[in-house]
């Protein structure tokens, strides 16, 4: 395997923010290329309001804002309404990420992504490119055959709306559970993949993470290598899993994984500064993985 697979596989990757930390940053474009796509996830406690606020200044900043439209945590079809012409009249926003959200009991009455997508929403205000959640080691409190079943209409909406829809992925760990899960749905799905990787952030911060998530075996073999206490105390790459997929991607031309998406949990300018040198081809292979200089 050569440079260029790795390259080519975080061109164009995109990372997530949070309100809280852009009080912390003076301008995404030090950390960040021009025209990234900056996802901004539904942080409980943060009010939509500010949402549009980050949304609207980094759309000025010249990145791609993309905030999550969270079903459960959406109190009523009036809000959601609401959310979506704010953020396209005042932030310019054409990209969203639908989801069902994480808790058992919804706010209001939406249950999942597909009821928002389905009964029109998003296409109501003009939002042509939409991301949506992928599940390579499933989901706690979703069947497998629900999930198969979610990634049919999923591919159904995106053929009927006319929509560039995207399939973005829980993170993961380590890769074989990825490159299943590509190939399982490979029959029923036509649109590209963007897997989620952990940003370069410490072992502990990412378990944590992790245990809220519910990525089975991708936990349990990072947790095999995370035993000791100075483990913990360091920061991790998700390198090893990066390169695995970019060989299988060279190995693989029909796949549908397209590109990386990161949640940098803190880590923001840590992981990106990781990720410029990647791009530049600042990095040698190593036993499985990546040797980057810091």
């Amino acid at each position: 395997m050569d440079k260029q697979s790795v390259r080519s596989l975080v061109a164009r990757y995109s990372i997530e923010t949070t309100v809280r930390e852009a009080g912390r940053i003076e301008k995404y474009q030090d950390l960040v290329p021009t025209g990234t796509s900056m996802y901004i996830p539904h942080v409980p406690g943060v009010a939509r309001e500010d949402t549009v606020a980050l949304a609207a200044r980094l759309r000025k900043e010249d990145m791609d804002p993309v905030p999550h439209i969270v079903a459960r945590r959406t109190g009523s079809a009036a809000v959601l309404d609401d959310f979506l012409k704010r953020l396209v009249g005042e932030a310019g926003v054409t990209r969203v990420l639908c989801v069902a959200g994480d808790i058992d009991r919804p706010e209001g009455e939406f249950e999942s992504a597909l009821q928002i997508l389905e009964r029109g929403f998003i296409d109501k205000h003009g939002i042509k490119k939409i991301g949506v959640a992928g599940h390579p080691e499933g989901h706690k409190q979703i069947s497998e055959e629900a999930l198969k079943d979610a990634v049919v209409r999923k591919n159904a909406y995106a053929e009927k709306a006319g929509a560039d829809v995207r399939l973005v992925t829980q993170f993961s760990f380590v890769a074989e559970p990825v490159i299943a899960w590509d190939k399982a749905i490979a029959p029923i799905n036509k649109l590209p993949i963007y897997i989620g990787l952990p940003g370069l952030a410490k072992a502990s911060t990412l378990l944590k993470y992790a245990l809220d998530c519910g990525v089975g075996p991708s936990l349990q073999a990072f947790s095999k290598h995370a035993t000791q206490l100075s483990r913990l105390l360091t920061v991790s790459a998700p390198d090893e899993q990066l390169v695995a997929i970019a060989d299988y991607r060279t190995k693989n031309p029909q796949t549908k994984i397209s590109g990386l998406h990161f949640f940098p949990f803190g880590g923001l300018k840590r992981t990106t500064d990781w990720l410029k040198k990647l791009a530049d081809g600042e990095f040698e292979f190593t036993d499985g993985g990546l040797n980057v200089p810091s």
